[in-house]
């Protein structure tokens, strides 16, 4: 018989560094802090930990005690992370809690200093309150001074929400960054155009809920900026000089201008309005406004009694077209959305999502009406009706489409209501899209 050999047991010290740093990153922030206790190796790495998301849940701080213990000790928390990190190769730096109080002013702003001296690329300061707050009672001021050393920073994605911003005198910018996000932010127009003024490598800007702009103009130094979201803004004039925004997103009330500057050309536009009459300011101020639109999602309302078949202006690039209509007139309904085809002579994809809650036509469906013929719709070559229940002014929308396009290909009548925005993609191919009727 073979001498017993002697079992070779593993140990947690035998795995590589570079593995154990791997490994680090794939573990949430409490994980990697719970795994640091195994060995010194592992607590060597925990120091360079990368995704710093402190959040009560990430801390595991209790809810059952009292909200004022409970911000004490989530300061304590970040508090102690923070002073035993190596403060380099940070990652992502993600603050989310309710801490818009001048006591916690001092806290917040060495972290933010730390998030711009450890290099960390992404930077999160959420800050938004249970309960809703007027944005007049937001205290606490983000510190743009971190932001005045000769050397860039490596920031590439910030968003805050329930912050003042205001660029001091000694801003020299953020070089690197590539997405900004800002929500119920208090923040003026000249400071915000300052602060795009020297953001060269800008790629996606989003506003929501800033009630301090009014005008907004998106300079031309921002050169790779492609993508635009506003949301309940309430701006009255958006003046855009870039030339490179291929998507623009837009929330909010229908009373509002549109300036592009000279060689600004964006393709793409998805717009909601919450009031007004969405179909009559599409055709009368965007078809003018943007001349090069080729995708279009509208929702909104409309209040059009009768179709309008001569429109002013046209959109002559328009190829792709999504309509989600409240209507609020029973003549004629849906029939009035002719009056987009009309708009759109070369229009190749149409569809229509039927609300429920728009007022239906009461006639009787064995006379159905004709519109008069115009110019046939040539380039047509798809059409969809999401929520078709067989209403009268839809099918009398259907026909109109079926005897005015010569060259259509497909036509789809699904019941199914549309429920998800903005998530519908157009294919460059039609004929490569397979649906279920």
């Amino acid at each position: 018989m073979s001498p017993k050999t002697k079992l070779d047991y593993f140990q947690l010290d035998d795995i590589p560094e570079n593995a154990v740093f791997m490994i680090h990153q794939l573990l949430s922030l409490r994980d990697a802090a719970r795994a640091s206790l195994l060995t010194r190796k592992w607590l060597r790495v925990w120091r360079f930990y990368p995704n710093l998301e402190f959040t009560t849940k990430a801390l595991g701080l209790k809810r059952r005690i009292h909200k004022v213990q409970r911000r004490a000790k989530f300061v304590s928390c970040v508090n102690t992370i923070i002073r035993h990190h190596a403060g380099t190769g940070v990652k992502s730096f993600i603050i989310k809690k309710n801490l818009n109080n001048q006591k916690y002013t001092h806290y917040l702003d060495r972290w933010m200093y730390f998030a711009v001296s450890s290099g960390a690329k992404e930077l999160t300061v959420d800050l938004r309150p249970q309960k809703f707050i007027h944005y007049r009672n937001i205290q606490y001021n983000f510190p743009s001074s971190n932001f005045a050393t000769p050397m860039p920073t490596s920031i590439e994605h910030l968003k805050l929400l329930f912050c003042y911003l205001r660029p001091s005198p000694t801003f020299l910018g953020l070089s690197n960054l590539k997405t900004l996000e800002l929500s119920f932010v208090r923040i003026t127009k000249e400071d915000l155009e300052s602060l795009l003024s020297y953001t060269f490598a800008l790629q996606e800007l989003k506003l929501s809920q800033c009630p301090n702009i009014d005008h907004l103009r998106i300079p031309d130094v921002p050169s790779k900026l492609n993508y635009l979201d506003i949301d309940l803004c309430w701006i009255k004039t958006l003046e855009i000089h870039v030339q490179n925004l291929v998507i623009f997103n837009y929330h909010g009330g229908f009373r509002f201008r549109i300036i592009q500057g000279e060689g600004s050309v964006f393709k793409e536009a998805r717009f909601q309005f919450s009031c007004g009459d969405a179909i009559d300011y599409a055709i009368t101020e965007m078809a003018p406004a943007l001349p090069n639109l080729e995708t279009l999602f509208l929702i909104g309302f409309s209040k059009m009694v009768i179709p309008t078949r001569d429109p002013r202006h046209r959109f002559h690039c328009l190829k792709h077209l999504q309509l989600k209509m409240i209507m609020l007139s029973k003549k004629y309904n849906n029939l009035c959305l002719v009056s987009f085809l009309d708009a759109a002579p070369f229009l190749e994809s149409l569809i229509v999502h039927v609300d429920s809650r728009s007022l239906f036509y009461p006639g009787n469906k064995t006379d159905l009406r004709r519109l008069e013929k115009r110019e046939p719709h040539r380039n047509l070559k798809f059409a969809k009706m999401t929520g078709f229940n067989g209403e009268q002014s839809s099918i009398e929308l259907v026909l109109h489409i079926l005897e005015n396009s010569t060259n259509l290909e497909c036509l789809i009548l699904d019941p199914r209501k549309y429920k998800s925005e903005w998530k519908y993609s157009y294919e460059e191919n039609l004929r490569d899209v397979h649906w279920r009727a």
